[in-house]
């Protein structure tokens, strides 16, 4: 049963303040930054999410110097080792690559049990262009009272525009599984969560109204991917790449159009190979212990 809120489920203050320790810090630096990730989902669009990694996006020029402001300012340092959930699956590919490979990864240095239960124990500094998102586009963005007007939340539309531009078209070339299935959640959170009519689909094949604006309030090369996420379509990611570019093209956009199409990943034939072996030598060491 889902629980549907007003307002956000992390409504005190002190909770934001706590959490938003690293953005606040950059605001003291000036430095302009947007709140992603399930802070983005629980504070703004009150979505009832856990609160995992900060997720911090900046412009691209500014990504080494914020990230040095919180080291300064805030017990942070540069995460030398990232977590599991931020590597690919080696059953996709035995190099493992990370999610966000041109974003910096902080890790706070206080153990878990001295830290406050509402710091953020890692923080990613994003570059702008590598999520889709725009920190001076104040359209597509909505601030937080009592933070300051430098710390900025993307609005529903730019969220769901940032997530599918970055399933469908992401800056590596690549599908990732990890990366993906973190960002089809936060997708479905925010069908769940903030498009609350049913049923989604009308006898007469119209979408529900609520979600038909929604569809129509994002840009149109990422509109198909929406509805076909509400009416329970394909999730095959190349199929739905492919159709994107081809709006890309009616469009005029020629540059995003032609760019390489998103690829699956190398695969791991050898990790599948011994593993397969390890299974086979283990069923003949059990028959032979059978007789």
């Amino acid at each position: 049963m889902l629980h549907f809120y007003d307002s956000s489920p992390y409504w005190h203050v002190d909770v934001q303040r706590a959490r938003l320790k690293p953005a606040s810090a950059l605001s003291d630096s000036r430095i302009k930054c947007l709140i992603w990730g399930e802070d983005l989902l629980a504070y703004i669009h009150f979505i009832p999410t856990n609160l995992f990694d900060l997720h911090l996006v900046v412009q691209y020029q500014d990504v080494q110097r914020a990230s040095t402001e919180i080291m300064q300012s805030l017990p942070y340092e540069i995460c030398s080792v990232p977590p599991p959930h931020h590597l690919e699956s080696i059953f996709s590919d035995p190099d493992q690559p990370k999610s966000f490979p041109h974003s910096v990864l902080l890790e706070m240095t206080i153990p878990d049990e001295k830290r406050h239960m509402d710091d953020a124990g890692l923080v990613f500094i994003h570059p702008q262009c590598q999520i889709y998102l725009d920190v001076n586009d104040t359209s597509r963005s909505v601030s937080l009272p009592p933070f300051p007007d430098t710390i900025r939340f993307p609005t529903r539309t730019a969220s769901l525009d940032s997530m599918i531009e970055l399933c469908l078209d992401p800056p590596t070339g690549r599908i990732h599984t990890e990366r993906d299935g973190m960002i089809s959640v936060w997708i479905s959170y925010f069908l769940s969560y903030t498009l609350r009519n049913e049923p989604r689909a009308l006898p007469n094949d119209d979408l529900e109204r609520e979600h038909a604006e929604v569809v129509h309030s994002l840009k149109p090369e990422n509109q198909p991917f929406l509805e076909n996420r509400i009416r329970g379509g394909t999730r095959d990611t190349i199929l739905l790449a492919k159709g994107r570019r081809e709006i890309l093209e009616k469009l005029g956009k020629y540059e995003e159009a032609r760019r390489p199409l998103v690829q699956h990943g190398p695969g791991n034939p050898q990790f599948w190979a011994e593993r397969r072996a390890r299974r086979k030598l283990q069923e003949e060491q059990a028959l032979a212990n059978q007789k």
